[in-house]
């Protein structure tokens, strides 16, 4: 075969296969949401002048274009393969750290976002002046356990990102939960964060519990037994970056000591989008699924109430990400009525929800590195 029909065939090839992919691409239907990374996927955005003109709309058209390419899952495999072989330290956005640990990098913040998320905030705090608002910000382990980091890398000052964010909101009305001082003091005592996924461990949100309910005044006169339902959990951070080498972790949950916690025992959780009831804070049942961390509370919902029996005249707005999962069943025990709202999934109007539920207080609960990239929690407060 000479040099032209060579170069003839394979550009044909190389034509053909961009024609399947492109196919392919068209054809399977979109997947929102990630098990392997545990995150949310970019669905195709709707177009809008709106966001056209701010940029939104060709950001999440990218967004979009890399999420739902055929195959993906198997390239970022093959790409952490590469990177373990290399003998690298870091493999799609996740690091190899000491003592087993495995941590993502510190996200710094898309301006644009958290520029409108602040004033979304302040409106939102301005409407309702009579409801007492708080915002527990969680570090991530990057930045608590950053002394286990390996020692060449240096990563975004998410502290400073989190002091500017407290500062405004405090400005706004809404009283900042900030468990850095607490986390940093308990560090070497506790582990408080996943060897190897991002969540903060059941023992973690205990002690930032603790720490909300000196700043929400809420009595903390419940106490709790904890119990390891899980030895071999493998967190999306292991299943990220393919590193192999990290520590399998245990999961708790917490069971209170007390017989008269009713908050726990007798709560009723209806989740609106399934129309079922529940009485369990804790679906065993999803120990033997991959992530495994769905045993707080089940997948991710749009919004569910939770109605206990305890006496208590305050009914609680939790806006949050996944980190609250695991935090849910501690706030049971003081509250009438929680209504739970994930603004990723949540498209009806949040005013309706306060009014008809005669909200009292409101506490929204992210980790750092979600907030400082997510627009849902502007876009629901706007809506």
């Amino acid at each position: 075969m000479n040099k032209k029909a060579f170069s003839k065939i394979t550009g044909i090839c190389f034509i053909l296969i961009l024609a399947v992919m492109f196919a392919v691409n068209i054809l399977i239907p979109d997947k929102s949401f990630s098990a392997m990374e545990n995150r949310l996927l970019q669905t195709k955005p709707a177009f809008t002048l709106s966001t056209y003109l701010e940029g939104r709309y060709e950001k999440k058209l990218e967004n979009y274009a890399n999420d739902q390419f055929t195959g993906r899952n198997a390239f970022i495999k093959v790409k952490s393969a590469t990177d373990i072989t290399e003998g690298k330290l870091e493999a799609n956005g996740v690091y190899r750290c000491r003592d087993n640990y495995l941590m993502e990098k510190l996200n710094e913040p898309n301006s644009q976002y958290l520029t409108d998320t602040e004033n979304s905030l302040k409106q939102f705090k301005r409407s309702y002046m009579g409801v007492k608002m708080y915002f527990l910000l969680a570090p991530n382990a990057a930045n608590i356990l950053s002394d286990k980091l390996p020692a060449t890398v240096r990563l975004n000052d998410q502290n400073k990102y989190m002091d500017d964010f407290f500062r405004h909101i405090r400005d706004y009305g809404i009283a900042p939960v900030d468990v850095r001082s607490t986390f940093t003091a308990d560090k070497d005592k506790t582990q408080l964060y996943y060897r190897t996924d991002h969540h903060w461990t059941t023992d973690g949100a205990y002690l930032a519990f603790k720490k909300a309910c000196s700043v929400m005044g809420l009595k903390d006169n419940i106490s709790y037994n904890d119990y390891v339902v899980k030895n071999d959990f493998k967190g999306t951070l292991y299943s990220k970056s393919g590193f192999t080498n990290g520590k399998d972790d245990a999961i708790k949950i917490y069971l209170p000591k007390d017989a008269k916690a009713d908050g726990y025992k007798n709560s009723v959780i209806y989740y609106s989008d399934t129309k079922k009831k529940t009485t369990r804070f804790y679906q065993l049942d999803n120990l033997t699924k991959k992530d495994a961390y769905t045993v707080f509370g089940g997948s991710n919902h749009p919004m569910y109430t939770i109605q206990t029996p305890v006496k208590s005249g305050k009914n609680l707005l939790l806006v949050k990400d996944s980190y609250a999962n695991s935090f849910i069943p501690f706030l049971a025990q003081h509250y009438r009525k929680i209504v739970v709202v994930d603004p990723r999934y949540f498209y009806d109007d949040i005013n309706n929800i306060i009014k008809s539920n005669g909200i009292s207080q409101v506490l929204f609960l992210y980790n750092s590195n979600t907030f400082f990239q997510d627009d849902s929690l502007e876009m629901m407060l706007t809506n």
